[in-house]
């Protein structure tokens, strides 16, 4: 009697046991099938007309930059001014020694005084050959003078006529000389084209240069501030005369120079394959020296319109391919979504969400597709 207890004791506990057992696995079953709600924090999405910006980076200098040099080589007299000096228009910069072109100016005014005299002697010629030629003419009327002594006359009539064309002609040769050596003796000096900048002298006194070799690197005041950058095929295309700009040195931390696309080029350099684009920058009274180093970003004429959210919305990613939870009736909807860019920590998605939908924003690493949520009040 005693051990039919305990067998009934024992079969009691193991019953008891295995409901118990039972009863766990339809509670997690149950739970897996209703998973619990979850408290998140979401937030809704904004529309934004993007404009597409291209960025890039290149070094400041005058809109006109000229290598001024000597017409004619010699030896440098002197330099007047130094590097960083403003100058005025029409001021010397520089000027060479003036011993030999001066000779070579003064050999060209001697010879042109000298054909000058040649056509005097020419013309004198010719009165005179007018008159034997005259007096032939009589002469031969009366018979005092043969044929042959007329035609003579008149064969040195022509020859001075043709002595007095060739001295005019000597006369305005020369007169070109003078004309060149003066220009060259002009051009012996460097003026300033315009108000500007001597931004480095390229040779000093003394040395001895070449007709054309730069002597100073001028830049224009009169002529606006510009920043030259390099883009690629992929950006030029977007890109066009008119375009605004914003461009940033560091000169001048956390200021923010406006600029504008002067220019555009047409074709690709042959050594990068870049194409160069001119942005002009506005100083607004800051002091922009020729060689700073700037980034430059241009803002384009395309735009699209996105949709806005948070980075922190994003569940995972691949490429442009994306995916977030929108709350939809208090759950959680796993939505695909394409991804046009991430810019300073906001997604801009091209396709998948509306402009009236919230996304999830807080908790979504431990949420599931269609997954009950409670949203939180914060």
């Amino acid at each position: 009697m005693t051990i039919s207890i305990k067998s009934f004791a024992l079969f009691v506990v193991l019953a008891g046991g295995l409901a118990a057992c039972s009863s766990e696995n339809q509670s997690q079953e149950t739970g897996s099938a209703h998973p619990p709600a979850r408290l998140v924090e979401t937030t809704g999405v904004k529309p934004v007309q993007y404009r597409e910006a291209v960025f890039a980076s290149g070094k400041l200098s005058l809109e006109e930059e000229a290598r001024l040099s000597f017409k004619t080589g010699g030896i440098i007299k002197r330099i007047f001014v130094s590097e960083g000096q403003s100058v005025r228009q029409g001021q010397v910069l520089a000027e060479l020694s003036l011993e030999e072109i001066g000779a070579q100016t003064q050999q060209a005014r001697l010879g042109e005084q000298q054909a000058a005299i040649n056509v005097e002697n020419a013309k004198l010629a010719l009165r005179l050959a007018e008159r034997d030629y005259q007096n032939a003419q009589g002469l031969y009327r009366d018979s005092v003078a043969t044929l042959e002594q007329l035609q003579n006359a008149e064969v040195q009539l022509d020859n001075a006529r043709n002595q007095l064309e060739a001295a005019k002609k000597g006369l305005a040769m020369q007169g070109e000389q003078v004309e060149v050596a003066s220009f060259n003796l002009r051009y012996s000096k460097i003026t300033a084209p315009s108000n500007g900048t001597i931004l480095k002298k390229l040779a000093e006194t003394n040395e001895l240069v070449g007709p054309g070799m730069p002597v100073l690197l001028f830049g224009s005041k009169d002529k606006s501030r510009v920043i030259r950058v390099n883009l690629t095929d992929k950006d030029i295309i977007n890109v066009g005369i008119g375009n605004e700009a914003e461009v940033h040195f560091d000169a001048y931390p956390g200021h923010t120079f406006k600029g504008e696309v002067r220019e555009v080029a047409s074709m690709a350099d042959p050594y990068t394959n870049t194409y160069e684009v001119e942005v002009e920058v506005v100083p607004e009274g800051k002091t922009l020296l020729s060689g700073f180093i700037g980034s430059v970003s241009i803002f384009t004429s395309s735009t699209a319109n996105l949709i806005q959210v948070p980075i922190d919305a994003l569940i995972g990613a691949d490429g442009n391919r994306g995916e977030v939870f929108v709350a939809e009736n208090d759950t959680a909807v796993k939505t695909q979504v394409s991804i046009f860019k991430v810019e300073d920590g906001q997604l801009l998605i091209q396709r998948g969400l509306d402009s009236t939908d919230k996304v999830v924003i807080s908790g979504v690493g431990y949420l599931e597709d269609k997954q009950p949520i409670m949203i939180s009040q914060r």
